[in-house]
């Protein structure tokens, strides 16, 4: 006689051992019992890692945003790197590199990253790396004092001229940028006041 009762516990812990959902404790027993000659449950358990394994592989593929991989690379930076400058410069005494590897990339708005590489305390000046994925913006901005930047990579459009690898800008004292974004995205080295006034929060 068979004991239904049984047989359905048995099947249902060869759905949760399929989906590794098992105690460490309860897998062994269930592998045991496999050991045993049980060739139901060894039929069930073939079954449903069918299944599993196809329903793995129904989802379409998707591509994330490149906003979501910088992003998500910069957080990764900040747990495996984090060092940050100012340790730099404890442990480096007088003479202070970052490799490109390095850093802590922090997200001021989506689509913008900010790398700080040094910040002068007595006049409040800030060297910088920014990255802006493509299709970024930065708000409209007042600025408290000289901005400097000079591109590195990619494209920079601002105050009404594209800006390419290696061009230069500079945004005088109380000067308004109304605009800067890019289109394929950029990076670009920062020398300017650690804060400005945004005018505008979009």
């Amino acid at each position: 006689m068979t004991d239904h009762a049984a047989t359905h516990e048995m099947t249902d812990i060869a759905v949760l051992y399929s989906l590794g959902a098992l105690s460490q404790h309860e897998a062994r027993s269930f592998e045991a019992h496999l050991a045993d000659g049980c060739d139901a449950c060894r039929a069930e358990l073939e079954s449903f890692e069918l299944t599993v394994r196809a329903l793995a592989f129904s989802a379409p593929e998707e591509q994330p945003p490149d906003r979501l991989r910088a992003a998500l690379l910069a957080r990764v930076g900040e747990s495996v790197h984090a060092k940050t400058v100012d340790q730099a410069r404890v442990d480096a005494g007088p003479f202070v590199s970052i490799l490109a590897s390095e850093g802590r990339w922090r997200e001021l708005r989506e689509g913008v990253l900010l790398q700080k590489l040094h910040v002068d305390k007595a006049t409040g000046i800030a060297t910088s790396l920014v990255r802006m994925l493509p299709g970024a913006a930065l708000p409209v901005h007042h600025h408290i004092g000289v901005e400097q930047f000079l591109v590195i990579e990619g494209d920079c459009n601002v105050a009404g001229r594209k800006l390419t690898s290696g061009d230069y800008h500079r945004a005088e004292a109380g000067s308004i940028h109304e605009t800067t974004s890019t289109v394929d995205g950029t990076l670009f080295l920062l020398i300017a006041p650690e804060r400005y006034e945004v005018l505008d929060a979009r």
